[in-house]
């Protein structure tokens, strides 16, 4: 693990994150948090593709500018710590844009916020990357498996998803792939990604980030379970939020 230099500013700046990783599962499941697009959205907004290209993009504008002043004289790691960012949110704005199937309009304040939280998450990575790992080991080599797994099933679910929509936009009980038994494996797909960023980077703060992320993402799923009980009568009892038997 690389910790940062522990200055009066560092300690304040990641005690603030510490909480903020605390509070995001809270604060998403009893406030509603964030939520206000897919199933969640409200009557009004901006359309949902323009919002999730938003949401998506800006992220890796905010990579490029954190990495810029050390791209031409990057290692092998810094490198790979990059193009796990950059390529994860491409394959996430190409989704946005080829695939996903959109009923209703996004809320403009539910964007924006998705947007600066992963804007800052991918900026944050590409600034500590200054830092690297010295050398490549059997952990980041782990990262490899937990990254390719994630982005692949994240995908794959996500196009299951985009097919039970051909026909009709309404939501429907998802069947296939995991969702047999959770409600959101792409999100646990998508953790698995975050994981491997983690492992690539090794920083403290990329930790922090992956905490914020699954705290956000399990409190979401259940929020999803919840109303996808609440909607469908015949929905199946043994299928879980998240996490297959688990969660």
């Amino acid at each position: 693990m690389i910790f940062p230099e522990w200055t009066n500013s560092n300690i304040i700046f990641y005690s603030i994150l510490v909480i903020g990783a605390i509070v995001t599962a809270p604060a998403i499941y009893y406030g509603n948090g964030l939520l206000k697009y897919s199933k969640f959205r409200t009557d009004s907004g901006i359309p949902t593709r323009l919002g999730m290209f938003i949401l998506y993009f800006s992220p890796i504008v905010a990579l490029y500018f954190s990495a810029r002043d050390y791209l031409e004289n990057a290692s092998l790691i810094q490198w790979i710590v990059i193009a796990s960012i950059g390529l994860h949110f491409t394959k996430r704005v190409l989704e946005s844009l080829f695939l996903h199937k959109y009923s209703g309009p996004t809320g403009l304040s539910t964007t924006i916020s998705i947007a600066f939280f992963y804007s800052f998450a991918s900026f944050f990575i590409g600034y500590l990357n200054r830092n690297p790992l010295h050398s490549i080991d059997v952990l980041f080599m782990l990262g490899f498996v937990f990254y390719i797994v994630g982005n692949i099933g994240n995908f794959v679910h996500h196009k299951i998803l985009a097919d039970l929509r051909k026909d009709s936009l309404a939501y429907v009980i998802p069947k296939g792939g995991l969702f047999k038994y959770v409600v959101c494996p792409h999100y646990l797909f998508e953790v698995f990604t975050w994981l491997g960023i983690f492992l690539f980077s090794r920083h403290l703060g990329a930790l922090l980030v992956l905490g914020m992320i699954i705290a956000y993402l399990c409190a979401r799923s259940l929020v999803t379970l919840k109303w996808y009980r609440e909607k469908f009568a015949d929905f199946p009892k043994q299928v879980r939020a998240m996490i297959p038997f688990v969660f």
